[in-house]
C-alpha cells in the first residue's frame, strides 16, 4: 500500500502518513467528519506523531494484519543506531496510549507472546470530496457566424451591459475582501495584546514527545545555539557518562568517545560546550568543540567538588559553585580572564550548593539545608552585594529561567514557576509522570523524564559466623512494586509512606492486614514517621502530627512554626534538629513542654542505650550525649552528610549502622569504638537504613536504576 498520498482511517481515527497526523473523530459515523477536507472542527482532536512514532505506525499501516517480529520492527524503524527491546516496547506503548488502546482485546496493536506484534484494526481510505457543480466557460466562435445583423446591436448592448456587472461584481468582491482583511488583522493584534498582557499566564504542558527513547538513562539536555542539535548525556552499560549530539531533523545521533565517572549539566560559553565532570576521580570543568564530539575535551578549570547543575554561563560570563575543603562551606566562584577568582562564601551550615542560574549580572544559587528544604539566594556580580530571596520546603534541585522576571524551579514535589517579587510560588501542570531538568524553550520545555517507582524496603540479615549477609523475603505488607520508604515500626505495628495508590500515602500494618491512613488528593511533603508510645506521628510539610490509626485523622501536636528536622523519641523524651538564622541545633523540652537548646552544630539525632543520644555534628563527626550527666563522648567515626540523605544511618540492638560515599554498608557495635564492614549481597544501590533500638533488624531501602528520557513537554492547545 501506497501511503504518502493517502488518508486513512480506523476506528475513530483519521490518519495522514505523509505527515504523521491523528484526528480523533467524535462521530465517526458521519462520512463528512471522514472526509479529507476535515482538518480541524470542534469534533476534532488532531496529534502530530514524533519523527519515530510516524516511522512505526506507517510500518504497521504498510503491512496490516501480518505479524511483525520485534527483530524486523527494529531494523524498519531503529536501523543499527541504538534500538533495544526496551525501546521499542516503549515507543508501542506510547503509540497505544496516543490511540487509546486499552481495549482487552486490542483494538489497533496487538501482542502476540514470543512472536510480535500485529495490526488488527480495519482500514480504508477517506473518500475525496468532489464538487457537487462545476462550471465551465466555453467558446463557440460558430455562433458568432450564426448571427444576423439584425442582433448585432442587441448583442452588443448585452455585452457592455455584462461587462458593467462584471466589474462591480469585481469591485465588490474587493471590498469584501479588504474590509475582511482588517478585521482579521485587528482582531490578531488585539489578541497578541491580551496574551502578552497576561503576565500571570501559566500554560499546561500536557502533551509529551520523547527524544531520545534509547535504553538505559538518558539526562540533562541542552539545546544548541541553532536550535537543530539537543545534546544530552547517556550512561553506558559500564555505568559511564557520555555526551550525545541528537539532530532534530533526522534524529541521527553522534556519540562522543570520551567517558566520564561522573558528568554534570553543560552551558554555552564562547561557542564551546562547557560542564563540570569526574575523570579518573578528578573533579574539572571541561570545554568542549560541539561539532566534534571525537575529539577528547579539555580539562579546562579545576574544581573541588563535582556539582550536578553548578555551572552558569551568559555571554562572556561564567560563574560556579563549590565547596571550601574543609568546613564543607557552598562557594561562588567567577571567571575572571583565565582566572578562577571566589565571589562569595556562604554559611557551613547549608548541607551543598544545588543549582546556579545567571541572568543579567545576578546569579541565582539554589542552596540545601537538608533532605526536603532549601533557600534562594541573589548575588549582584556588579556590586558583590549578596540578599537571601526565600527559603523553600521543597527539595529544589533544578533551577532556570522562566522569563526575565521569574524563575523555573522542580523537586520531586512537582515544577513551580516563582516570582521574586511576589515571593509566590505557581504551580506548573505538566504530563503524567516526574521531570527533572526542565528548560524553557520558546513555548514548550525541554526536559527528562524519570520514573517514581524507584525504591524498594527488603529486610537484611547481617553475617553470623562467616556466613555471607542476605536479604530476606519481603514481607507481604511491604511489597508494593512501587517507591516505599521512611519506615517506622513499633512492637507488632509499622508505618510506611508509599505511592502504591499513586500520590505518597502514610499505610499502617496492624500485624495482620495493610490498610492506607492518609487519602490525599494532591501532594505533600512527608518526611518522617515514628512512634510514641502506641500513637503514630508524621512531619507533613514542616509540622508535626497525630495520625488516627483508625480513619487517618491528622491533628496537630506539639510544635507549631518551627525550622523542624529529624525527631527522635528516646527513653521517652522528645529531640529534634533545627535549622534557625543558619545555624543548627539539637533541643528537647524542659519540665514546662518549652523547647530549650541541648547541643549546638548538631544536625541530625538517633536513640543509644544506657539513656544516651547519638549526635551527628556540623563537622560530620559523630558524639555520644548523655543528656541527663551533660556526659560527652566523640566517636572515632565521622558521616558525610552533605553527600548522603538523612536515612543514611541508624541504630538497632546491635550497634550504630551507616553508608559511605561509596554506598558501602558499615556497622559499630555498642560498647566497641570498632567498625566493621558489613558484607552486603550485591544490590544495586543502597540509599536508605531504617532500624529501631530495641530490636535487631535492620531494614534497607534500595534504589533501581531509573530508564529515563529526554523529552518535549508541549502546552496542551487552547480551546
Amino acid at each position: 500500500m501506497q501511503l504518502a498520498d493517502t488518508t486513512l482511517c480506523f476506528g475513530c481515527w483519521k490518519y495522514s502518513p505523509g505527515t504523521g497526523t491523528l484526528w480523533r473523530i467524535a462521530d465517526p459515523e458521519d462520512p463528512s467528519v471522514l472526509s479529507a477536507e476535515t482538518s480541524s472542527t470542534d469534533n476534532v482532536q488532531t496529534i502530530v506523531l514524533e519523527p519515530r512514532l510516524h516511522e512505526l505506525l506507517n510500518y504497521f499501516l504498510q503491512r496490516p494484519e501480518l505479524i511483525h517480529a520485534k527483530s524486523d520492527l527494529l531494523d524498519a524503524v531503529w536501523g543499527d543506531a541504538e534500538g533495544t527491546d526496551a525501546a521499542l516496547m516503549r515507543a508501542i506503548g506510547v503509540l497505544r496510549k496516543l490511540l487509546q488502546d486499552t481495549a482487552k482485546p486490542a483494538t489497533y496493536i496487538e501482542t502476540l507472546s514470543k512472536r510480535g506484534y500485529r495490526w488488527v484494526a480495519p482500514l480504508q481510505i477517506a473518500p475525496t470530496v468532489v464538487p457537487d457543480k462545476v462550471a465551465l466557460k466555453l467558446k463557440t466562435p460558430a455562433a458568432t457566424s450564426l448571427t444576423t445583423e439584425s442582433d448585432s446591436s442587441v448583442t452588443a448592448d448585452a455585452v457592455v451591459n455584462a461587462q458593467l456587472r462584471r466589474r462591480r461584481e469585481k469591485q465588490r468582491r474587493l471590498g469584501l475582501l479588504s474590509a475582511f482583511f482588517v478585521c482579521a488583522v485587528s482582531a490578531l493584534v488585539i489578541s497578541l495584546l491580551l496574551f502578552f498582557g497576561k503576565t500571570n499566564f501559566i500554560p499546561s504542558f500536557t502533551q509529551q514527545v520523547t527524544i531520545s527513547a534509547m535504553a538505559g538513562r538518558e539526562q540533562k539536555p541542552l539545546l544548541s545555539l541553532d536550535q537543530q542539535t539537543v545534546y544530552y548525556q547517556q550512561q553506558t552499560t559500564e555505568r559511564q557518562w557520555r555526551w550525545i549530539a541528537h539532530h532534530l531533523s533526522n534524529h541521527r545521533k553522534q556519540l562522543q568517545d570520551q567517558q566520564f565517572s561522573s558528568l554534570g549539566a553543560a552551558q554555552w560559553f564562547g561557542g564551546r560546550l562547557v560542564f563540570q565532570a569526574k575523570l579518573q576521580n578528578k573533579c574539572s570543568i571541561f570545554r568542549m568543540e560541539p561539532e566534534r564530539l571525537d575529539v577528547k575535551a579539555e580539562a579546562w578549570l579545576p574544581c573541588r567538588q563535582f556539582m550536578q547543575q553548578g555551572l552558569a554561563a551568559q555571554g562572556d560570563e561564567l560563574v560556579w559553585l563549590d565547596q571550601h575543603v574543609e568546613s564543607g562551606a557552598p562557594q561562588l566562584w567567577r571567571l575572571n580572564g583565565q582566572k578562577a577568582e571566589l565571589q562569595q562564601t556562604f554559611s557551613a551550615a547549608y548541607r551543598r550548593p544545588v543549582a546556579a542560574l545567571l541572568e543579567r549580572r545576578q546569579v541565582w544559587v539554589l542552596l540545601q539545608q537538608d533532605d526536603f528544604n532549601t533557600s534562594l539566594f541573589r548575588f549582584h556580580l556588579s556590586t558583590a552585594a549578596l540578599q537571601k530571596v526565600a527559603d523553600f520546603p521543597y527539595a529544589f534541585h533544578t533551577l532556570s529561567a522562566w522569563d526575565e522576571k521569574r524563575l523555573l524551579l522542580s523537586s520531586p514535589a512537582g515544577s513551580f514557576i516563582f516570582s521574586a517579587e511576589q515571593s509566590q510560588l505557581i504551580p506548573l501542570q505538566l504530563a503524567s509522570g516526574a521531570f527533572v531538568d526542565q528548560q524553557r524553550m520558546a513555548d514548550r520545555l525541554l526536559a527528562t523524564q524519570i520514573p517514581r517507582d524507584s525504591a524498594d524496603l527488603l529486610p537484611f540479615q547481617p553475617a553470623a559466623g562467616g556466613r555471607t549477609s542476605t536479604l530476606l523475603s519481603a514481607l507481604p505488607w511491604l511489597s508494593s512494586n512501587k517507591t516505599d520508604q521512611l519506615l517506622s515500626w513499633n512492637a507488632a505495628q509499622a508505618a510506611l509512606v508509599s505511592e502504591r495508590s499513586g500520590l505518597p500515602q502514610i499505610w499502617w500494618f496492624d500485624g495482620t492486614k495493610v490498610s492506607q491512613l492518609t487519602r490525599f488528593t494532591q501532594w505533600r511533603q512527608i518526611t518522617q514517621l515514628l512512634w510514641a508510645g502506641p500513637e503514630l506521628h508524621a512531619m507533613i510539610d514542616q509540622q508535626l502530627f497525630v495520625v488516627s490509626l483508625s480513619d487517618g485523622a491528622l491533628t496537630p501536636v506539639l510544635f507549631q512554626d518551627r525550622q523542624l528536622r529529624h525527631l527522635a523519641v528516646c527513653h521517652k523524651q522528645w529531640y529534634w534538629a533545627e535549622f534557625v538564622h543558619q545555624q543548627w541545633q539539637l533541643k528537647t523540652l524542659n519540665q514546662q513542654q518549652i523547647p530549650i537548646e541541648l547541643l549546638a552544630d548538631s544536625i541530625d539525632v538517633r536513640c543509644a542505650p544506657d539513656q544516651s543520644l547519638l549526635v551527628l555534628q556540623q563537622d560530620g563527626s559523630m558524639l555520644r550525649v548523655w543528656p541527663d550527666s551533660g556526659k560527652q563522648q566523640r566517636l572515632p567515626w565521622k558521616l558525610n552528610w552533605r553527600q548522603l540523605n538523612g536515612n543514611s544511618w541508624t541504630t538497632t540492638s546491635n550497634g550504630l549502622y551507616w553508608l559511605d560515599t561509596d554506598g558501602q554498608l558499615w556497622l559499630a557495635r555498642w560498647g566497641q569504638l570498632q567498625s566493621e564492614r558489613v558484607q552486603s549481597p550485591e544490590l544495586l544501590q543502597v540509599t536508605g537504613l531504617y532500624g529501631h533500638l530495641d530490636h535487631e533488624q535492620l531494614f534497607l531501602q534500595l534504589t533501581r536504576d531509573p530508564e529515563t528520557d529526554v523529552v518535549w513537554l508541549q502546552p496542551q492547545p487552547l480551546q
